[in-house]
């Protein structure tokens, strides 16, 4: 005889199972902070290079009370002439804290804007409305990719459950 599952038994347990893909779907790169991840992108976006940037170095430069600057040193091909040149991008930050908390103490950073105010690419400035748009892409850009990864950690869940579940059913 087949083992019945109530419905209320299976679905929770699911639910918990594709929440728990989401999550972990959702986190890209979870030593990397946000603001570093936003700043390559938009570099990447705005050089239109032929090929990935290789990412030499990020560093976060925290000025308290004003603004936070990330400094990246890459190389990419330029898109001029396809040679691969040392480029650097600068992405500057806000000050967003009201005040400092038991957070901002542990991490710094999250006292600044998760949004860039201003960048620098190879020495130029980056403006509006350039830099509004740079910004708009990357955003929806790692929200398309968000979503591929939260697909394919649901469809893996479901996958899962379904091997558990026949597993159960021909057992009996």
């Amino acid at each position: 005889m087949a083992h019945q599952w109530s419905r209320s038994v299976r679905s929770p347990s699911l639910a918990i199972l594709c929440f728990v893909f989401v999550a972990v779907a959702g986190c890209s790169s979870p030593g990397e902070d946000v603001r570093v991840t936003l700043c390559k992108d938009m570099a990447s976006g705005l050089l239109n290079a032929p090929s990935t940037p290789v990412w030499r170095e990020a560093r976060a430069e925290p000025r308290r009370l004003d603004r936070l600057a990330i400094h990246l040193s890459f190389e990419a091909a330029d898109p001029a002439d396809g040679r691969v040149k040392p480029m650097h991008a600068t992405c500057f930050y806000r000050y967003d804290a009201v005040e400092e908390t038991a957070m901002t103490l542990a991490d710094p950073l999250s006292a600044f804007s998760t949004s860039p105010s201003g960048m620098t690419l190879n020495g130029r400035e980056v403006a509006n409305p350039l830099l509004a748009e740079a910004v708009k892409e990357v955003m929806l850009k790692q929200g398309r990719e968000f979503l591929e990864r939260a697909r394919r950690g649901i469809e893996e869940a479901a996958d899962q459950a379904r091997e558990r579940l026949n597993g159960l059913q021909s057992s009996d």
